[in-house]
């Protein structure tokens, strides 16, 4: 198993809370957990898969509408797998990269993956979404979400916001993973096409498009590059920060937050069809 995410991330307490602060955020602006269109076609109880799920969050909010699913979360690693599921939701390893195991082919209604982006490499995309729509049932849905922190923005709130801080610790982040930033979003209908799924369509919304959401996304938006900034310290990468000037540029990327800095990026949920 070849595990990209810990390149650049890490799996941690903190990492397990900025993850669903994220996840709860991006839902509230998305506006729901499956497209209208995927939720309109499901049976009363449907088998529902989620992958990459981390913590479980996904299914532990899909959980709400159909407690009594078949709730199945798989990810390469159990390191964030949550505790006192409901019954109904089993989490399991699974590399979404490598071939799906036969006995998964052709079991869910609904297979839903978000922000897989840190774990993928450019080529991993069409195998991937080839793997994954091996486990739908005929006229099961494939549901992807993935941004574009690629042209991702911190914007200034006011006529005396502050953004130097906050942009340089975007910019470090993002051209670190540029590479993997720069695909994925942009690619997942064609390869849904691809793939052999049908009536595929990409729906998209800012990150922002609930204002009431904003501080609470900007805020959120620093943790994983502040997170990746300490571990490549602690890894000694050459050209790091050290640990003191982490924490002094922390402190004025907060200080920029406090006086309206404010991000925007797109968010993209990419669905397609198993044919009947």
């Amino acid at each position: 198993m070849a595990d990209r995410y810990i390149d650049n991330m890490t799996r941690t307490t903190r990492e397990a809370q900025r993850l669903d602060e994220q996840f709860d955020l991006m839902t509230e602006n998305v506006g729901y957990l499956l497209h209208p269109t995927i939720a309109g076609s499901l049976p009363r109880n449907p088998a529902i898969a989620d992958v990459a799920t981390g913590t479980g969050r996904f299914l532990l909010r899909i959980h709400e509408s159909y407690p009594d699913a078949q709730l199945d979360g798989f990810d390469i690693s159990s390191a964030l797998f949550g505790n006192n599921l409901p019954a109904n939701v089993k989490l399991s390893i699974i590399d979404a990269k490598r071939p799906i195991p036969d006995q998964l082919h052709g079991m869910y209604d609904v297979v839903n993956v978000r922000m897989l982006v840190a774990g993928m490499l450019p080529d991993d995309w069409a195998p991937t979404v080839l793997n994954l729509s091996q486990m739908l049932k005929p006229g099961g849905f494939l549901q992807w979400t993935e941004c574009d922190f690629i042209t991702l923005k911190y914007l200034r709130g006011h006529i005396d916001s502050r953004v130097d801080s906050i942009n340089r610790l975007g910019r470090a982040f993002g051209g670190a993973l540029h590479e993997r930033f720069s695909h994925g979003w942009n690619r997942l209908q064609s390869c849904m096409d691809a793939a052999g799924l049908i009536e595929s369509s990409r729906d998209t919304v800012s990150s922002d498009r609930v204002p009431g959401t904003r501080e609470r996304s900007t805020k959120s938006s620093v943790l994983a590059p502040l997170a990746w900034m300490r571990l490549i310290s602690e890894r000694g990468a050459p050209g790091a920060l050290t640990s003191d000037e982490i924490v002094q540029l922390e402190a004025d990327v907060q200080e920029d937050i406090a006086s309206g800095a404010y991000v925007r990026y797109d968010i993209y949920t990419t669905y397609g069809r198993k044919p009947q």
